[in-house]
């Protein structure tokens, strides 16, 4: 704010500064509340003592104020960033806590599609070995001797090592 729209006061309040800047509606705000709100007793001197200083700043003060005006005007700024900055981050935050349940809900998913996996894969692995033993026995043996004829059995199960024999019977 310009020092223009701003009058010096005196004695505000008996805990603040003995000069302060405000604005001429704050300055009757304070009267109003004094007035009302303050024991009957401090009235008097506390609205005798608060008013607009109608001398001119000495060119100290009013250096002074300018540069405390200026690191004001720097730190809503600052201000202004941070908040701005806790929201994104409130924001990325809450982004943060769905992406987790999501993740966590998934995970449950996988959990349990694991476990019927794992119950899966262990039917299979007992049907895998059931077939193996199948195609071994006395019925898969006959039925391979019918449909191949080869000189595959369980005990030489290395179709192979009948390369040799064929050979021998070709020469």
């Amino acid at each position: 704010m310009s020092l223009s729209k701003l009058v010096p006061v005196a004695h505000m309040g008996h805990d603040a500064p003995w000069l302060q800047i405000k604005t001429e509606a704050e300055v009757r705000e304070r009267r109003a509340y004094i007035e009302t709100g303050k024991p009957e007793p401090e009235r008097p001197l506390r609205l005798k003592l608060l008013k607009i200083v109608n001398e001119p700043l000495p060119p100290k003060l009013v250096k002074v104020y300018a540069a405390r005006n200026k690191a004001e005007a720097a730190r809503n700024k600052a201000e202004a960033a941070w908040d701005k900055a806790q929201a994104e981050r409130d924001e990325a935050y809450a982004a943060w806590d769905k992406a987790e349940a999501e993740r966590d809900e998934a995970h449950a998913v996988w959990v349990r599609a694991h476990a019927a996996w794992v119950e899966a894969h262990a039917a299979w692995v007992e049907a895998h070995a059931a077939w193996g033993r199948a195609i071994v026995s006395r019925e898969g043996v006959a039925f391979h001797k019918k449909v191949c004829g080869c000189a595959w059995t369980p005990k030489k199960p290395d179709i192979l090592l009948q390369l040799a024999t064929q050979q021998e019977g070709r020469t």
